[in-house]
Parts: C-alpha cells; sequence; structure tokens
C-alpha cells in the first residue's frame, strides 16, 4: 500500500514538504517512521508527533492504504 508523509516546520526544512512510501499491509504510523528514520538518519533524534486525518495518533496507529501522516517536530514561538 501507499502512504504519505507530509513534514512541518524544521522536518519540512531538511527534507521538503512531502514523501511517498510503499509500505506493507497493517503498517503502523511508528513502523513507518522507524523505515524513514533508517534512510534519514538525521532526524533519528528529533521527537516527533503524528496526526492521520487531522487527529494525533499515537505511533501503533495501523494506517490505511492512501492515508497522510503528518509529522510534526516540537515547535517553539509567541511572544
Amino acid at each position: 500500500m501507499r502512504v504519505r508523509l507530509r513534514f512541518f516546520a524544521s522536518l519540512r526544512e531538511k527534507l521538503g514538504a512531502e514523501v511517498e512510501r510503499d509500505v506493507a499491509a497493517g503498517a503502523t504510523v511508528g513502523s513507518v517512521w522507524r523505515a524513514f528514520v533508517k534512510e534519514h538518519p538525521e532526524v533519528g533524534r528529533v521527537r516527533v508527533r503524528f496526526a492521520v486525518k487531522e487527529a494525533y495518533v499515537e505511533p501503533d496507529h495501523r494506517i490505511a492504504d492512501g492515508e497522510e501522516v503528518a509529522v510534526f517536530p516540537p515547535v517553539s514561538g509567541g511572544a
């Protein structure tokens, strides 16, 4: 199945806006992220949160074919 990882904030600056990946049926958000980090070890130390269908999910969330996983690093800001 095919899924899209969409990056935000500093990850977007490093990796671009998004990538698509072919993954095994029954894959979890965490397994997809771990596989991605193997290819891009420079982001392995970044603590991230994930969202699917505009809702935060845990790494054990199973994803379906065609879904988009939003990946958020820590952000700060404000005045």
